[in-house]
């Protein structure tokens, strides 16, 4: 009888203990994340918001677009979701591309011409100090006042110079920006 109690102490006993902790672990995290996540989701769309603004302050307020979104040849390089000015000013494109440290999301403002207004990188894994050299406001502000881009691949395009060190990250960026154009000119413009 004593061998049968030492055992249930020895191994089931604490067996049991982790399933409660597991259990009660669980439930917390599920429990956090139930109260946190609209939280997150209200920032998040809040700070979107915000961005468009930044990126095309000439608009009032921003609709969602339902045009398909434009991907480019290779897959990696997608529109997100697309944000037409009310007053028509313009859009707002977000693009999901690849980049060094995985997928980064820019946001390009392109005005009722098809001028770019502004790029903004909102989301990335690039090395901090390295890659991110090409997410700095000065190297972004290339792109403002353009309305077409020659290439795809920055490296080819004579309009605008990518970061030495950083060229993943540049090309990435570049590819974002004509991604955006591209959705831009798939849509007619700004109507």
């Amino acid at each position: 009888m004593e061998n049968k109690t030492s055992a249930f102490k020895e191994f089931i006993s604490p067996i049991l203990v982790l399933v409660v902790i597991c259990f009660v672990t669980t439930f917390l995290l599920a429990f956090t994340y139930g109260v946190t996540a609209p939280i997150i989701a209200e920032n998040t769309a809040k700070a979107a918001s915000e961005a468009r603004m930044e990126l095309l302050p000439d608009a009032d307020n921003f609709s969602p677009s339902d045009a398909n979104p434009y991907i480019l040849e290779d897959g990696k390089v997608y529109v997100e979701d697309c944000y037409v000015a009310d007053n028509g000013t313009g859009m707002v494109v977000t693009v999901k591309t690849n980049s060094y440290g995985g997928m980064l999301t820019a946001m390009v403002g392109i005005d009722k011409d098809g001028a770019i207004t502004g790029v903004k990188v909102t989301d990335h894994a690039d090395t901090p100090g390295v890659g991110t050299k090409a997410h700095d406001a000065g190297h972004l502000s290339q792109y403002v006042g353009l309305s077409e881009l020659t290439s795809d691949q920055v490296k080819n395009d004579s309009s605008v110079q990518h970061v030495t060190g950083a060229s993943v990250s540049s090309g990435a960026i570049h590819k974002a920006v004509y991604c955006a154009l591209a959705q831009f000119d798939a849509m007619g413009g700004v109507k």
